[in-house]
């Protein structure tokens, strides 16, 4: 099998994990499936999709910058960012405490982005995530902060 067709079988598995909760599977599996959905659309450059990973009103705040909320104003934030190219995104949790319908989730991620004809930039930081327990049993994020560790 070629490495494409792989890659894309991969993909379609862990969208169907990520919005299609398995029986068996618990809340964190769940989480931990619907976070790598939210990795691979940011690396697909797929604003549509990472906008799916949001509820309408998700709040989202990156490092000292203003809290942003609801799902028109991240697009907006996402759009404004297409002048530069992730290269490499990877989010690794360290913890999900899961209580009820909501779940709190902390680590750590790891960027290389490109801006332009410059070389890449590594940037590395802690973030913590919200995540809602939608009626169809899904996730989505209702919070997301992120800060940059140097």
């Amino acid at each position: 099998m070629s490495r494409f067709k792989a890659s894309n079988l991969y993909r379609a598995a862990v969208l169907f994990l990520a919005l299609a909760p398995a029986w068996g599977q618990s809340a964190g599996e769940q989480i931990i499936a619907a976070l790598e959905h939210y990795r691979l659309a940011v690396l697909d450059h797929d604003i549509e999709g990472q906008i799916s990973c949001f509820t309408e009103d998700a709040q989202i705040s990156l490092g000292s910058e203003p809290v942003l909320q609801g799902r028109t104003t991240i697009r907006a934030l996402l759009q404004s960012q297409r002048r530069f190219n992730v290269v490499t995104y990877d989010l690794r949790a360290a913890a999900t405490r899961v209580s009820g319908a909501v779940a709190v989730q902390n680590g750590v991620y790891s960027q290389r982005i490109v801006f332009a004809q410059d070389s890449p930039t590594l940037e590395n930081g802690v973030f913590e995530i919200e995540w809602s327990r939608q009626q169809d049993g899904s996730w989505l994020i209702s919070r997301l902060q992120t800060n940059q560790v140097e």
